[in-house]
Formats: structure tokens, C-alpha cells, sequence
């Protein structure tokens, strides 16, 4: 998600900034000029247009199937007056800012000057470890499939993406508002761009190659030039776009700005929760699968007490806040909530965690992908995790177009490789290796979706389970070997609680070296891994005596 990840790595972030197409006066902006949600019945938001200009506002943009106009105006007293007025079930701010002057006339983004390269495919970690290098080889995915990336912004002529664009499901929703000209969906920085290259980054030979190479891949921008901030409406406008041009799965690596997380008990914050609920539940009913970012605070989603960043348009508080409020959209019905490891597969420090929270887990650390102007970069984030996800959604539906959202989610959770709480893990992580705060299902599977790997039961690997160990701090411990069997192609191991002073080879098991002086007792977990990622944890305890 990209808030954190901007913190993280904002010495690496590049900006495209928009220009005013030829001829388009410049905006100037109105003084306190500020977006609402005025929120009726579904398909009944015509009788409360007269009311909104009554009440000193204007309409920006409507959609009646769900029953959620935009809203501007300057008198502040815009949303109390609205909520007393008939037909009208909720009315509140969107953000916390005025509106920017683009609103009034949004620029289209430049397009970006492309550097070729001749820089070969490589090996990549992450597509190993989700098995999208065995994938590729059964079935690449159908270009019947979109997967709609609903972010900054896509280079749509990208070396590695330009094959695989469709313009005809790409659009603007920046401010709330639609806009389909031809390139309004353009970077206003680059990461889009990176996450759709994760997803559909062409086979042809240079760069990289994305999860699902053969699908299509749109952009439908929803963060707005200059702050890049992703606002309420303008998620809405994506989302009801999306479901309206036929994509099949949308990618959402952001939170709706300008609250992590927004409370009921609020009435611009229910406004909100409300419009955005309404059109991903829309978009759903049209046969999206929709996949999110879990977000980067390492925060327990199932144990909210306060808010630190919000409102981020404006100047933030400290709030407390409880379970009743929640992130969007991923913390919605439906939508696929996806958690970051790192090449280990073990929990990125950043990544956001919760009991009951997440659905899948998938790398985000390490990520060669594709940015604007035809380069490639490393970044980091559950932003680079969830596009893992919505490309394996991809594969689903290119193997079978007929499944419905709910039976992509429910395969999507099947295939995945269980990832069990980790020894040091203090009580934070909760559950089964089935299904854990952690990693929810586990780590998705690439290859499993499109047939290159056979599913399999519980056990299908194992791993010998050693008796309690005892040893001397300053001498060599006696050699121990972890022995796992079954599963497919070579066996790999790593191990987690070691005493100081050892180590396991990676390759064949044994564990040696010599103790460091000091008496404790440590809990070892040990992992045997296979050649398609399933997995096998035994864990045993190793006494060490100091005289």
C-alpha cells in the first residue's frame, strides 16, 4: 500500500507530473470548494438534485445504481443541511482539503518518453516462490481477462506492458468524475506502473514477466496529480467503471484517503463507508474479483486503538478508534485482503496483520518490476504483494471464464500453501497453519491455479520430528538430520529458534556447529519446503547447559 511504502523508499520514487492540454485555460481554485456524498436509495438520486442546489451546491457526478451523487460546495454547512432533507440517507465530506483547481478542468497526463532496453528476462525470486515460472509454461493466461490496476496511473507504452494494454477498459477517475480520454488514464507517478507489470509484464524477452503474462491489463487512475492521494469518490468512480466495462479482477494497492480507517460513529466517515461499500459491493455483483493491499503499519486490523496518520489531506491527529472502523477497501466484504513475506516467506516487518483479517499472503519484498518511461525497479510493500494475487485471479478465470467471484475466492484460498505462525512470534500471531492473522490461507499458488502442480493433501511432505537435544555452551554440538520426505522435486530446509552457534544446510538438513556459552532453553522450528512450494514444520526444543 503505498503510503508506507513511499516512506519507506521515497528516495526512489519518481513523479510525472500533469501539464494542461494545449488550449485548456488555466483553473483557478474556489476558496473552501469542497466534495460531498449525498447518498439515497439506489436508482432514486433525482429527487434530491433540486435540494442539492438549494442548499448552495452543485452536482459533479452521479451513480444511481447505487444511489451516490458528488457533491461540491462552499457553504459549510452543506452536509447538515442535506441530511435533513427527504429521500437523502447519509451526506458527509470526503476529505478534509479544499478541492484542487484541476477539478474544474483535469489535465491529461503526458505521455512519458520511453527508454528502450535490451535488458534480458531474468530469474525472479517472487515468481519462484508462487510458482508463476511453472504457470507460464501451462497456460500464460487468456487475453479475454482484465485486470483492471486502480492506482496512479499505467505507462501504457511500456516495452513490457504496451502488447498487453486495454485502452478500451482504461479511464480517469481522478476527482470523482470519469474521463476517457484517450490517455487520461497516464502515470502521475510510477506506482501503477509497477504494479501492473507484477500482473501481466509481457514474455517477450526482455525486462521481466508478470504473474499471468497473457491476460490484459488496464489502468483506471484514481489518485489525482500533485498529492497522488486516492479520494473517497474517486474510488467509487472506479470501482462502478470497472464493473461497467467488464474487468474481470481489479487491483487495489492504496487505502481510500483521507483516513486509514473510518469510523461509523462519524458522520462524513459513514458517508463514505457507505459510498465505497455500496460500489465494491456493485462491482462484485458484476462479476469482479476485487483484490487489496492489507496495508503497511505492521497494525493488528482486529485490534484497533488509535490512528496517527489521519486525516492525511490535511493535518493529522492522534483519533482513538475501534474495530468499527475500518480501512478501504480492504477491509470490506469480499474483497481479497492480501499480506507481504519476504523471499522466505516469513512476515515482512511492515506488513498489517488480524485475526479474521487476511485472506492470502504473497511476496512483497524484493519486487523487480516495471516504471514508467520503459525502466524497471525494486520496490516493496503489500502494494507489491496484492498485484501477486490479482494475477493468480487472472489465471483462474483464464482457465475457467464460468467461475463467479465467489468461487475465484474460494479456489484462491484452497491452493494456497499453508504458512504456519512463526515460533518468535510473541502471541501476535494467532491461528492454525491453515489459516492464520499472519498469512490468512497461506502463500497463493501460481502454478496449482493453472494445473502445473497437482494439488495435494495435508502431508503430503514431511519432516522427521527430532527428540528434545541437549548440549554444552563452547563445544560442537552432536550433528542432527532433519529428513523430509514425498512432496515434489528437491527438498529444501531452513530452520528458526536455532541455539547461537548453529546452523542447518540448506540442502541436506543436518544441523551443526558449536554452542555458544550460555545456558537456555530455545524452541527450534524447522521447515522442509519442496520443489512447488508445500511445505512440512517440525518443532522440537534444544537445551544448552554452561559450566
Amino acid at each position: 500500500m503505498r503510503k508506507a511504502l513511499f516512506l519507506v523508499l521515497a528516495a526512489f520514487l519518481v513523479v510525472a507530473t500533469a501539464t494542461p492540454p494545449a488550449g485548456a485555460a488555466p483553473a483557478r481554485s474556489e476558496a473552501g470548494l469542497r466534495a460531498y456524498f449525498v447518498i439515497t436509495a439506489p436508482n432514486q438520486t433525482g429527487k434530491v438534485t433540486g435540494a442539492i442546489t438549494q442548499n448552495g451546491g452543485t452536482v459533479y457526478a452521479t451513480y444511481d445504481a447505487i444511489g451516490v451523487i458528488v457533491a461540491h460546495s462552499t457553504a459549510t454547512d452543506f452536509a447538515d443541511q442535506l441530511r435533513g432533507v427527504e429521500g437523502v440517507q447519509k451526506a458527509g465530506a470526503t476529505r478534509t482539503s479544499d478541492l484542487p483547481a484541476a477539478v474544474a478542468n483535469p489535465a491529461v497526463p503526458p505521455a512519458v518518453p520511453e527508454t528502450p532496453t535490451a535488458q534480458p528476462e531474468s530469474d525472479r525470486a517472487d515468481m519462484t516462490q508462487i510458482g508463476a515460472d511453472r504457470a507460464w509454461a501451462k497456460n500464460p493466461g487468456s487475453k479475454t481477462v482484465t485486470v483492471g490496476v486502480l492506482d496512479t496511473g499505467v505507462d501504457d507504452q511500456h516495452p513490457d506492458l504496451k502488447a498487453n494494454f486495454d485502452a478500451a477498459k482504461s479511464a480517469s477517475c481522478a476527482y470523482g468524475k470519469l474521463d476517457t480520454r484517450p490517455g487520461a488514464w497516464r502515470p502521475v507517478g510510477e506506482h501503477g506502473t509497477h504494479v501492473a507489470g507484477t500482473i501481466a509484464g509481457a514474455k517477450n524477452g526482455i525486462g521481466m514477466v508478470g504473474v499471468a503474462p497473457g491476460v490484459k491489463v488496464s489502468s483506471i487512475r484514481v489518485a489525482e496529480a500533485g498529492s497522488q492521494l486516492f479520494f473517497p469518490e474517486n474510488t467509487v468512480c472506479a470501482f462502478m467503471f470497472a464493473a461497467d466495462k467488464g474487468v474481470s479482477v481489479t487491483n487495489n494497492s492504496y487505502y481510500v484517503d483521507p483516513w486509514l480507517f473510518n469510523c461509523p460513529n462519524d458522520k462524513d466517515q459513514d458517508a463514505i463507508l457507505e459510498a465505497v461499500r455500496r460500489s465494491v459491493a456493485y462491482s462484485d455483483s458484476k462479476g469482479v474479483v476485487n483484490v487489496a493491499a492489507a496495508g503497511n503499519e505492521d497494525y493488528d486490523l482486529a485490534n484497533k486503538t488509535v490512528d496517527e496518520s489521519s486525516p492525511d489531506d490535511s493535518t493529522a491527529t492522534v483519533r482513538p478508534v475501534t474495530n468499527d472502523c475500518i480501512g478501504l477497501p480492504h477491509e470490506l466484504p469480499n474483497v481479497v485482503m492480501v499480506a507481504a513475506v519476504d523471499p522466505r516467506s516469513a512476515k515482512s516487518p511492515f506488513s498489517n496483520f488480524g485475526e479474521g483479517k487476511i485472506s492470502l499472503a504473497a511476496p512483497g519484498q524484493d519486487v523487480y518490476s516495471t516504471i514508467p518511461g520503459g525502466g524497471y525497479k525494486i520496490l516493496e510493500g503489500t502494494s507489491m504483494a496484492s498485484p501477486h494475487v490479482a494475477g493468480v485471479a487472472a489465471l483462474l478465470r483464464s482457465v475457467d471464464p464460468k467461475l463467479n467471484p465467489s468461487q475465484v475466492r474460494a479456489r484462491l484460498a484452497q491452493q494456497a500453501n499453508d504458512l504456519a505462525c512463526p515460533p518468535a512470534a510473541s502471541g501476535e500471531c494467532s491461528g492454525s497453519a491453515g489459516n492464520n492473522s499472519y498469512f490468512g490461507e497461506g502463500l497463493v499458488d501460481a502454478a496449482e491455479a493453472v494445473g502445473a502442480a497437482s494439488a495435494q493433501p495435508q502431508g503430503a511432505i514431511t519432516v522427521t520430528q527430532p527428540s528434545e537435544q541437549l548440549g554444552v555452551g563452547g563445544i560442537p554440538a552432536v550433528p542432527l538430520l532433519l529428513k523430509g520426505t514425498g512432496g515434489t522435486g528437491d527438498i529444501s530446509y531452513s530452520a528458526a529458534g536455532l541455539p547461537p552457534g548453529l546452523s542447518i544446510d540448506a540442502e541436506r538438513g543436518w544441523i551443526t556447529g558449536v554452542l555458544t556459552p550460555g545456558a537456555g532453553r530455545y524452541k527450534v522450528t524447522v521447515t522442509a519446503r519442496d520443489g512447488e512450494a508445500k511445505t512440512a514444520r517440525t518443532s522440537f526444543f534444544w537445551d544448552v547447559w554452561s559450566f
